[in-house]
């Protein structure tokens, strides 16, 4: 990796590494290389053994999540988060509550009538694990919940996984979880140096395509478009938001500002031909800014 001069230091956006998570790991294939780890090389499902299975439905469309679930064909539905700091003690709890989500959202697609004297069939079997990249270094491997009372037991574990690019066996080129962890090893390192956002983000992607990794992936128009763009109005919008705030010496000036600047971003990257939906889950914005922008669009 090439050396740069170091510039003036930003926050990274770190919605873009949710965004990433979800755009990458929603693809079957490359989800098998994840959960290939998570589960130490015992799964031996196919593409052709599991489905997407998520929230992005009409039950609960403002939800943004950081995580990937399938559901398989022998009725086992596999719930898979990143977790991108000191890994939470309530990872299991966090997790049981998102897999009756799920459920809800099995028991509409399926028409099935809880209250009806029938019993229902059996429910999917949820399957937890966490996918660790923080900055910290991972203490335990295991997050668990349990409720043991009179006619009630419950006893939830939830894997921890470490997926750091430095402890993966498996670094071959054509492995999408190489991938993706090689890209954020390269990018925190940058970051860590100093680079900006922008930069960080561009090398990564330099030494991505010149390793091999994520071919396919991130050299769509889609990729570059919305990923970079987001980046770049985070950083222009924290510039701005910092001045502004040091003129006025109002933080709430800066932060009405900054807001406002999220709203116009969003509207040029749907305008640009991004999906909207990718949008929303990027952007951090608000419930009336997303209102207004589905008028705008509309």
């Amino acid at each position: 990796m090439e050396t740069h001069q170091k510039t003036s230091t930003t926050m990274p956006n770190r919605k873009h590494k949710d965004t990433m998570f979800r755009d990458l790991f929603k693809i079957p294939e490359n989800f098998l290389h994840l959960l290939s780890r998570c589960s130490d090389g015992e799964s031996n499902l196919t593409t052709n053994e599991i489905k997407p299975f998520d929230l992005e439905s009409a039950i609960a469309p403002r939800i943004r999540r950081n995580d990937v679930s399938y559901i398989t064909s022998d009725n086992k539905l596999i719930i898979l988060v990143e977790h991108q700091s000191t890994p939470c003690p309530n990872m299991a709890l966090r997790l049981f509550l998102y897999y009756t989500e799920l459920l809800q959202l099995w028991i509409k697609l399926n028409d099935i009538n809880i209250y009806a004297s029938q019993k229902v069939a059996d429910l999917p079997v949820p399957e937890f694990y966490v996918a660790y990249n923080g900055a910290t270094k991972l203490k335990k491997t295991l997050s668990t919940f349990t409720v043991n009372h009179i006619g009630i037991k419950i006893n939830i574990k939830v894997k921890i996984v470490d997926i750091h690019f430095n402890n993966l066996q498996d670094t071959r080129a054509n492995n999408s979880l190489a991938g993706y962890s090689y890209f954020y090893k390269v990018y925190d390192e940058c970051i860590a140096q100093g680079l900006t956002s922008q930069k960080a983000f561009a090398t990564a992607r330099e030494e991505c395509i010149k390793h091999g990794y994520l071919q396919g992936f991130i050299d769509k128009e889609e990729f570059i478009m919305l990923y970079k763009d987001i980046l770049d109005y985070d950083t222009q919008l924290r510039a701005e938001g910092k001045a502004e705030g040091k003129a006025e010496g109002k933080a709430e000036g800066k932060a009405e500002g900054k807001a406002e600047g999220l709203l116009e971003a969003a509207i040029m990257l749907v305008k640009k031909g991004a999906d909207m939906q990718y949008v929303i889950e990027a952007i951090p914005l608000s419930d009336s800014q997303i209102a207004q922008l589905k008028k705008i669009i509309a």
